[in-house]
C-alpha cells in the first residue's frame, strides 16, 4: 500500500480529511435566511434548545458594572482634592512669610503706581538714580500725608471731643428725653471708668503689643521700598531671569500671561489713584466750604481709604460726617451725607466703568465675592488685593491655555452676540 510523505495510510488521511470538511461545514452560513453570522453545532444545538442565543460574559470584568458618571466623578473628585491639598498647603507657608509676602505685593503695586514717574525720570537720569529719587518723592508724600493726618488730629481731638459731647447733649435735649438720656450717659461714663482701672495692666499689655506691630510694620515699609528700588530700576531683567528655566514655547505662553497680569495691575492702580484723588478733593473741599475743622486731613483719609474697596470710603466717609455733626450740628452733616451718597453714585456709574472697568473687566458680582473671600482671608490687606488678584487671574488664565488666544481681544462682559 502506497504511503503519503507523512507516513500515515491514504484511508486514514481521507477519513480525517472528511471529518474536517463536515466541522468546515457546520460553521458555513446559511444561504437561505441571508445571515452570515457563523454559528457552532455546540450553539446550534443550545439554541434549538432554549430559543435563544447563549449569553457571552467574561466574569473578570467589572468596569462595564460601573456607570461611566462615576468614573468621571471619582477622577475628578481625587484631583480636585489634591489641588484643594495643594492650596492649603501653600496658603500655609505664605502665611508663614507674612512679613516678606506683604511687602512683596505692597511693591508690586507701589512700583506700578509710580512706573511713569520713573519713566519721565529715567529720560534725563540714569536708572538706578531715577528710580532711586522716585523712592524718596514717594517717602516724602507718604511722611507728609502722615504728618497732616497725626499731628492735626492729635492737636484737635481733645476739642472734638467737648464740642462732640456738647452736641449729643443738645439733641438730648433738643429730643426731650432727659432723664433717660443723661441716665444712660451716667452709667456709660461710669461703665468705661471702672473698666479702665480694671484693665490698666491689660491696657500696658496692648500698648506693648503695639510697639512690636510697629517694630515688624516699619521693617515691612523698609522691604517695601527696597524691592519697589529694582522693580523701577531692574524689573524687566527680573522678569527676563524668572523666565530663564522654562522652554522657549513655554517662555512664551508665560510672557504673554505676565504682560496680561502687569497691564491689570497698573490699569486698577493708576485708575483706584485717580479715583481716589477726585474723592479726596471733593469731600475735603467740600468740608472746607462747610467750616468744618479738619478738612485737608479728613480729605486726606477719604484719599486713602478710597484704595480699599467698598469699606474705606465708608469708614472715611463716616469719620467726617461724625467731624461734622459733631461741630456743626445735623443739618450740615445731613448736606454732607448728601455729599457722601452723591461722590458713590458717580463713582459705581461713572468712574470705576470709564476709569477702571477697562483694566479689571469684572463682573460687580465677581467683585464684591473676591473682596469678601480677600476679607475673610487677609483682613485689610486681602480686601486691598483681592481686586487685583481677581483681574490679573482673569486676564492671565486665556494667555496661559493656549498660544492662539489673545487677551486683549477678548471682549468685555456683556458684548457678544444677541
Amino acid at each position: 500500500m502506497d504511503r503519503p510523505i507523512s507516513g500515515k495510510p491514504l484511508w486514514l488521511a481521507g477519513a480525517q480529511a472528511g471529518s474536517v470538511a463536515g466541522r468546515l461545514a457546520s460553521l458555513r452560513p446559511s444561504p437561505e435566511s441571508g445571515d452570515m453570522t457563523v454559528t457552532r453545532s455546540s450553539d446550534t444545538t443550545h439554541l434549538r434548545r432554549n430559543g435563544g442565543l447563549r449569553g457571552t460574559s467574561r466574569r473578570g470584568d467589572t468596569s462595564s458594572a460601573i456607570p461611566r458618571s462615576l468614573v468621571l466623578a471619582a477622577g475628578w473628585s481625587w484631583r480636585l482634592l489634591v489641588v484643594g491639598v495643594a492650596a492649603y498647603a501653600a496658603a500655609r507657608v505664605l502665611a508663614l512669610l507674612w512679613l516678606v509676602v506683604v511687602p512683596l505685593v505692597a511693591a508690586l503695586l507701589l512700583a506700578a503706581l509710580l512706573r511713569p514717574v520713573a519713566g519721565l525720570l529715567h529720560r534725563r537720569l540714569p536708572g538706578p538714580l531715577s528710580a532711586l529719587l522716585t523712592l524718596l518723592l514717594a517717602a516724602v508724600v507718604l511722611v507728609g500725608l502722615g504728618y497732616v493726618i497725626g499731628v492735626r488730629f492729635a492737636q484737635e481731638l481733645p476739642s472734638l471731643i467737648q464740642q462732640l459731647v456738647g452736641t449729643i447733649h443738645q439733641l438730648r435735649e433738643a429730643v426731650g428725653g432727659k432723664g433717660v438720656g443723661r441716665l444712660q450717659l451716667d452709667q456709660i461714663e461710669a461703665s468705661v471708668v471702672d473698666w479702665l482701672q480694671r484693665n490698666r495692666s491689660q491696657a500696658i499689655g496692648y500698648l506693648t503689643a503695639g510697639a512690636g506691630y510697629f517694630l515688624d510694620f516699619a521693617a515691612m515699609v523698609v522691604l517695601t521700598l527696597f524691592i519697589t528700588f529694582f522693580m523701577l530700576y531692574d524689573g524687566k531683567r527680573i522678569w527676563r531671569w524668572l523666565l530663564s528655566p522654562l522652554s522657549p514655547r513655554d517662555s512664551r505662553r508665560v510672557d504673554r500671561a505676565g504682560q496680561a497680569a502687569w497691564a491689570s495691575i497698573t490699569g486698577y492702580v493708576r485708575g483706584t489713584a485717580v479715583i481716589a484723588t477726585i474723592h479726596g478733593i471733593v469731600i475735603g473741599l467740600s468740608l472746607y466750604l462747610l467750616g468744618v475743622p479738619l478738612a485737608l486731613p479728613l480729605g486726606v483719609l477719604v484719599f486713602l481709604g478710597s484704595f480699599i474697596p467698598f469699606v474705606g470710603v465708608l469708614v472715611t466717609g463716616g469719620l467726617s460726617l461724625l467731624v461734622t455733626f459733631s461741630t456743626h450740628g445735623w443739618l450740615v452733616a445731613l448736606i454732607v451725607l448728601g455729599i457722601l451718597l452723591a461722590e458713590s453714585q458717580l463713582e459705581a456709574h461713572l468712574l470705576q466703568p470709564l476709569i477702571v472697568g477697562r483694566y479689571v473687566r469684572l463682573h460687580p458680582l465677581a467683585v464684591g465675592l473676591s473682596f469678601a473671600v480677600g476679607t475673610v482671608l487677609a483682613g485689610i490687606v486681602g480686601a486691598i488685593i483681592a481686586v487685583p488678584t481677581a483681574a490679573v487671574i482673569h486676564q492671565a488664565l486665556p494667555a496661559l491655555r493656549g498660544p492662539h488666544r489673545d487677551h486683549r481681544t477678548r471682549p468685555r462682559y456683556g458684548d457678544g452676540e444677541r
